[in-house]
């Protein structure tokens, strides 16, 4: 019975079969392959369009015919751009990725962030100038007021009303400082004495 077997196995017509079947396979492999391809666009790109400067409206129009996708991952408060709009991409423009590849975007905010006034009283005028600038907040009038140190901060003001360190502010607000005016026969008086707006550029 075995030597049936082997002998079956080194006829022709075992070969022949043997070939058919690997052929049959190959064809079925090679037909499912193709399928699979065109299935995932395989071996077709796109090139990432340029998204920055466009606005959250014009988007959808936009990629319609780039063969491309996008997502909003994240919002950037920037008080020199206009709320809205793109300034960062991944991948970046110009770049070739596969057809319906997710674009990633950051936008600007349409509001800005709220944050703790930072502590300017008793400061140098210099030193509160570069405080209110570090911490993105811009600079105000800077009156001069009768007090007991010359160039040093004695109030700070926001929207014409003294504001407490710690106190919530948005981000880009304009802060207004009161600093000492020293005279030699100086004699502590009403904070409303006098008032002499300066350049703050003059105090840099």
């Amino acid at each position: 019975m075995m030597k049936d077997f082997f002998g079956y196995l080194k006829s022709k017509v075992f070969l022949k079969h043997l070939l058919l079947s690997v052929l049959s396979l190959a064809v079925v492999l090679w037909i499912l392959f193709k399928l699979l391809g065109v299935y995932t666009h395989h071996g077709e790109t796109a090139e990432v369009p340029d998204f920055k400067g466009k606005s959250i409206a014009e988007l959808e129009n936009f990629v319609a015919d780039k063969h491309v996708g996008y997502v909003i991952i994240d919002s950037v408060y920037s008080p020199k751009e206009q709320p809205g709009i793109v300034i960062k991409q991944d991948p970046e423009a110009k770049s070739l990725v596969k057809h319906n590849r997710i674009i990633y975007l950051y936008v600007t905010s349409t509001q800005a962030p709220q944050m703790a006034m930072p502590k300017l009283v008793d400061r140098s005028t210099r030193q509160a100038v570069f405080m209110i600038e570090s911490y993105g907040l811009k600079v105000g009038r800077i009156t001069e007021i009768a007090g007991d140190c010359k160039g040093c901060v004695l109030k700070q003001y926001f929207n014409g009303k003294e504001i407490a360190p710690g106190e919530a502010i948005k981000k880009g607000s304009k802060i207004d400082l009161a600093v000492g005016k020293k005279e030699d026969n100086y004699i502590a008086a009403p904070s409303d004495s006098s008032s002499v707006i300066e350049d703050p550029e003059a105090n840099q």
